[in-house]
């Protein structure tokens, strides 16, 4: 992965080569890493849940607490504020009584929908692949102790 080649725009290039080597060629590892510090805050099964849910369009508190099933209210808050303070979402206060909130995604927040989309696809193309393996895993009789310390 390169930089846009004007270090004040967020940009990149993504020249033709593929996936595994441009992984291979970030610092993805390294926590000192700017990208691997993005990805701690925005990949999450809930913060990715809510970005999807918002893909929709803007969405009230209760709108996404029915949609995102199990998802607890300190976790759905938690998860709100941190999308709202990384600059993925925004919160709209209307002023009615009582006070309406609704979240939507920022431009920022939207360019996150096609990558994410990719990565929802590739899951249900791959529902009965991962249940098989994890079938065979679990029929392997080795597989009950694997993870105990000897």
């Amino acid at each position: 992965m390169v930089r846009h080649p004007n270090p004040n725009e967020a940009e990149f290039n993504y020249p033709p080569q593929p996936a595994l080597d441009r992984i291979a060629n970030m610092g993805i590892f390294d926590t000192q890493c700017e990208g691997h510090q993005i990805l701690e805050k925005i990949a999450s099964k809930w913060t990715i849940l809510i970005i999807y849910a918002l893909t929709q369009g803007p969405k009230r508190y209760s709108d996404l607490k029915q949609q995102i099933i199990a998802i607890s209210p300190k976790m759905l808050v938690q998860n709100l504020r941190n999308l709202e303070r990384f600059g993925i979402i925004q919160r709209e206060v209307f002023p009615t009584v009582p006070p309406r909130v609704d979240y939507s995604l920022t431009t920022l927040g939207e360019s996150l929908a096609e990558p994410l989309a990719i990565l929802g696809e590739w899951a249900y193309q791959h529902i009965s692949d991962v249940e098989a393996a994890t079938q065979q895993y679990d029929s392997r009789p080795e597989s009950e102790n694997f993870w105990q310390p000897k």
